[in-house]
């Protein structure tokens, strides 16, 4: 579950910034990003994050939002597998909204050669390391 957990962080981050857009589901009004070419079908720990957002409501209602408690889950998962940490600064707040047509345009394919691979990192300030780490 960590690496699943840190690409559905990183792909959350990858649309309109960390904002925890990825988690909204299908309505009249939204069009999820989970249905976007890149996370059809590859998404997993979204029952993860409802179970953690649920205990976390229970104890401090309407304190942490998805957002944070996403990147949390991405960063400690990281720490429990003996990977590497990082500053997690706190305090973001949740979209009201997804975007599923830069969710296609911003996420990796899966048929993406290694150059395409690297832009779409690139043009997200990420580095080949970065792509690595998180591929």
């Amino acid at each position: 579950m960590p690496a699943s957990l840190i690409r559905l962080h990183f792909h959350d981050c990858f649309v309109r910034g960390c904002d925890a857009s990825v988690l909204l589901n299908n309505t009249a009004t939204i069009e999820s990003e989970q249905d976007a070419a890149p996370n059809n079908n590859s998404l997993r720990g979204l029952d993860v994050i409802n179970n953690i957002k649920t205990a976390v409501e229970k104890a401090c209602p309407n304190t942490v939002s998805c957002a944070d408690i996403l990147t949390l889950a991405a960063e400690k998962s990281s720490i429990q597998t003996g990977g590497p940490s990082w500053s997690v600064p706190l305090g973001r707040r949740d979209s009201l909204r997804a975007n599923r047509t830069l969710a296609n345009q911003n996420l990796p394919a899966p048929f993406f050669n290694l150059t395409q691979l690297k832009a779409a990192f690139a043009a997200q300030g990420l580095n080949t390391v970065d792509l690595v780490t998180l591929s």
